[in-house]
């Protein structure tokens, strides 16, 4: 079975966000760890500041 991954757009979004405000994450990759592949619909979604985001296969984020 095949693993689904997030897409270079989504990864970026959330490295955007983190640059924004690591919320208390001390690196990338604890701030990057937050964030899961929901494989059904390809949303990556995660907690910042308290607000779940999720961050369409294109890179667009909603809270």
């Amino acid at each position: 079975m095949h693993c689904a991954r997030p897409t270079r757009a989504q990864i970026k979004s959330v490295h955007e966000l983190f640059q924004r405000s690591p919320d208390g994450s001390p690196s990338y990759r604890a701030f990057r760890k937050r964030f899961r592949l929901h494989s059904l619909d390809h949303l990556l979604g995660g907690t910042w500041h308290g607000m779940f985001i999720g961050i369409e296969t294109d890179g667009y984020r909603h809270s």
